[in-house]
């Protein structure tokens, strides 16, 4: 795995062929990969420092919780505009 693949925070992660394809998957961007193999890494590996890096490696495919909310707040914002346009727009 080349150096510029390897995302900054995975820098310090310990060498083992599993955990790198799994390093590779997220610097890709198939996430549905890392959060799929993850588990099964962490559970197999009696290395500690590894089991971490794959718990790492999911925590990173989550979605950021401040957008979560924000995208909620506009989907609200939008069905309450969207309503009051229905119940007070006017044919022209």
């Amino acid at each position: 795995m080349g150096s510029s693949r390897i995302p900054s925070f995975a820098r310090a992660f310990p060498r083992s062929p599993e955990l790198d394809a799994l390093v590779e998957a997220f610097a890709r961007g198939d996430y549905a990969a890392v959060r799929s193999r993850a588990p099964g890494l962490e559970r197999s590996s009696g290395d500690p420092a590894i089991q971490q890096a794959a718990r790492t490696l999911v925590e990173r495919t989550r979605p950021d919780p401040l957008a979560v909310t924000l995208l909620a707040m506009a989907m609200v914002l939008l069905v309450v505009l969207a309503a009051w346009a229905i119940h007070h727009g006017n044919a022209p």
